[in-house]
């Protein structure tokens, strides 16, 4: 029989079908036209209702606690596909699609004609298929979303069809599919331990199960798995090559969101298959898996922190800048406690807006200047100044000056580290460390080549004089994210005390267990 158990019925799933039918609805129209403001407007404002009712559901469910669940074929579990939206996957869907709102309006002005009605329906559909990676409630539903997302962003990163975008989305799906793979041995092993796929009886299953060494190929399995898409070292690669080839809207979702998602998926999959088990006093995972954890946040925080320092093209920098990132977001994950989980949030959503920021700015300037050269780009900001100043908002967020949004974000995980030291996590002194040295090292990228090149130079330079603000909907997406970082930054305890109920709510595994399976 067919269960539908719909809290607040079929709307709380408009967030995976709208985008899905703006593709439908563009691909049927743009055989008749190819006016990008007409397709543009007509993808924006499906992706602004499916905006408005995953923060709805988001709302709903912070509100009454209750997950929102959907099993949409003719078995129940440990067969049945079905989607699962409880208060840790809604708040990443709101991130979703509120960045691909935000690129949709930004595309409307900087993509050309050519090729117009391909690009929208590829990015509705990356939007739909971000969207499912989090609120699906199986592992099997969760990796068909997954590879809809890996095949719409190797579309889009070959996009203008040059040698350099071809090249990048070729060693994209390259890695893409390695991993791919890698995940799927890891979820035929996950459906041999335990008889299903359903991620509330998998955690059901495996929290009467110990740690085993039989368990640790699964993790090396995810960890490398997922870690391709979420951009953590050595799995990075990939990433400094699609930014310079793509798009910058499609520059702007990859390392706002989806690299997120990358992240969301593996940590949904190790948290239910790892988390808490065999873990000693002053650890939340496992100490082995803890100080596996940290290994893989300082390479990723460090390595790529000191490569951005020499590069010369400004979209490569930034793509360094988002893997560091990563490994911050990664480093609150390693220390596992409820404070450190709701730091790496609130650091997933400041790196999000600011980042996706940056690169729509980025892209404004390149196509005015013909360059990516940071040297040849002097003084644009200051001939550009919305793009200019909001460029410089997103880098002094994301570089850590309080009082902006990053300061908060980046102290708290910090923070969180320092206080697992006096629990007794020799976790906490690796990451402390690593994190204050490393914060200070990125001052290099952000003060001394991107904000001092783009606004602190007294003459602009020969590729920049002529620069000119070009499209109004490019201005309004930049300012958009700019109020974002505002209000973050001046609602920093409020934010954060939701992302301590998102967390408090993940960790009651037997409420969520209780919620989704029914008696």
């Amino acid at each position: 029989m067919l269960n539908l158990q719909l809290t607040p019925g079929l709307y709380g799933f408009l967030p995976i079908i709208l985008p899905i039918a703006s593709a439908v609805v563009i691909a049927i129209i743009g055989k008749f036209t190819e006016s990008k403001g007409l397709l543009g407007s007509i993808n924006t404002l499906f992706i602004l209702i499916a905006t408005y009712f995953a923060a709805r559901n988001f709302i709903t469910i912070l509100n009454t606690g209750i997950p929102i669940v959907a099993s949409y074929n003719a078995y129940l579990p440990p067969i049945g596909s079905c989607l699962e939206i409880d208060l840790f996957s809604a708040f990443f869907a709101v991130l979703f699609t509120f960045i691909g709102l935000c690129v949709s309006i930004y595309s409307i002005g900087y993509m050309e004609r050519e090729g117009i009605r391909s690009y929208f329906m590829l990015l509705s559909i990356l939007i739909a298929s971000l969207v499912g990676v989090v609120y699906a409630g199986d592992f099997f539903t969760l990796f068909v979303f997954y590879e809809m997302l890996g095949v719409s962003a190797y579309i889009l990163v070959a996009f203008y069809k040059n040698e350099e975008a071809i090249e990048a989305a070729v060693k994209y799906f390259i890695m893409g599919a390695a991993g791919s793979a890698l995940i799927l041995y890891g979820l035929a092993l996950v459906y041999g331990l335990t008889g299903t796929l359903n991620m509330a009886l998998v955690m059901r299953t495996m929290s009467n199960t110990q740690l085993s060494y039989e368990l640790y190929p699964i993790l090396v399995l995810f960890v490398i798995g997922f870690g391709v898409k979420a951009a953590i070292f050595p799995m990075h690669s990939w990433l400094p090559d699609a930014h310079p080839a793509a798009p910058s809207g499609i520059s702007a979702m990859l390392s706002g969101v989806v690299i997120k998602a990358g992240l969301y998926a593996m940590f949904r999959t190790l948290f239910i298959l790892f988390y808490g088990k065999n873990a000693v006093q002053g650890y939340f995972w496992n100490m082995n898996i803890s100080l596996i954890f940290a290994g893989i946040a300082v390479l990723t925080v460090t390595i790529p922190n000191f490569i951005a320092l020499v590069q010369r093209d400004i979209k490569r920098t930034l793509a360094y800048s988002s893997i560091y990132n990563m490994g911050i977001v990664f480093a609150g994950i390693a220390i596992g406690t409820k404070l450190a989980i709701a730091a790496a949030l609130f650091h997933i959503l400041n790196h999000a807006i600011a980042k996706a920021l940056l690169f729509m700015d980025s892209g404004a300037f390149i196509t005015e200047a013909k360059t990516r050269e940071i040297e040849k780009l002097r003084g644009i900001g200051k001939k550009m100044p919305v793009s200019g100043l909001t460029f410089v908002t997103g880098s002094l967020s994301l570089a850590g000056l309080p009082p902006l949004a990053g300061f908060y974000s980046k102290f708290l995980v910090i923070w969180a580290a320092i206080l697992a030291i006096f629990d007794g996590n020799i976790v906490g002194y690796i990451i402390a460390i690593t994190l204050a040295t490393n914060a200070v090292v990125s001052l290099g990228y952000y003060f001394g080549s991107l904000v001092r090149n783009i606004w602190f130079v007294s003459e602009p330079s020969e590729n920049a004089k002529d620069a000119k603000e070009f499209s109004k909907t490019i201005a309004i997406s930049e300012i958009i994210l700019v109020i974002a970082i505002i209000c973050v930054s001046f609602l920093p305890f409020f934010i954060m005390d939701i992302f301590t109920k998102i967390v408090e709510s993940l960790l009651d595994t037997n409420a969520y267990i209780s919620a989704v399976i029914s008696p």
